[in-house]
């Protein structure tokens, strides 16, 4: 038998217990059997969450006043450095009344939580692809197992080979879920640092 027929036993185990991680978090977890990740899913977030400044209504029309509506498009992107957005914020505020900074953490919330959401969204789908993905390799190898005995060395040695492929493909995603897990909360820091300097500026 080729090497790669010798790896695919501890290959399938793999898969098993990469089937049961996915599987644990979603029984774990009443709000959606979706939901693959340790940490708690919250699929948006409220105000009171991330922001002590003064209370203000979802859905303002933040976008009206130019100004805020550019830093809101700026300083919600995770790809600017926090620092740079803290000073950023910090010179706004220089020249900004406090009804303008409560505006200017409202557009953040608004697109920030978008964001968030749309990610946890995302995670799900994931999830159940990855779900799918895991059943159709179980399937490919129970066909596997069925056809020893049968089909030619070649024949088995590629059909291995594929199942060998296809589970590391499924270990590669799986950890790669595991990255995506952390970026609902990395959100959600970032935007309670900003809402925090916002807040402590209109104080």
């Amino acid at each position: 038998m080729r090497a790669e027929g010798l790896l695919v036993a501890p290959l399938r185990a793999r898969l098993a217990a990469g089937a049961l991680l996915l599987a644990m978090p979603a029984a774990a977890q009443p709000t959606g059997s979706d939901w693959p990740c340790v940490q708690a899913k919250v699929p948006t977030l409220t105000p009171a969450v991330v922001w002590a400044g003064p209370p203000f209504e979802e859905g303002l029309d933040w976008e009206m006043d130019v100004e805020v509506a550019s830093l809101v498009e700026r300083l919600s992107q995770r790809r600017v450095p926090e620092e740079e957005a803290l000073a950023e914020i910090g010179a706004f505020a220089a020249g900004a009344d406090a009804g303008r900074l409560t505006l200017l953490f409202a557009g953040l919330f608004e697109r920030m939580n978008a964001e968030r959401s749309d990610v946890v969204a995302g995670i799900e789908r994931y999830a159940r692809r990855q779900i799918s993905e895991a059943d159709r390799i179980r399937a490919q190898a129970s066909a596997l197992e069925r056809r020893r005995g049968e089909a030619g060395a070649e024949e088995i040695a590629a059909a291995e080979d594929d199942l060998a492929w296809a589970i590391r493909v499924f270990d590669d995603r799986r950890d790669a879920l595991g990255y995506a897990c952390e970026v609902p909360r990395l959100i959600e820091q970032r935007l309670f640092a900003l809402g925090r300097a916002i807040a402590a500026a209109v104080e």
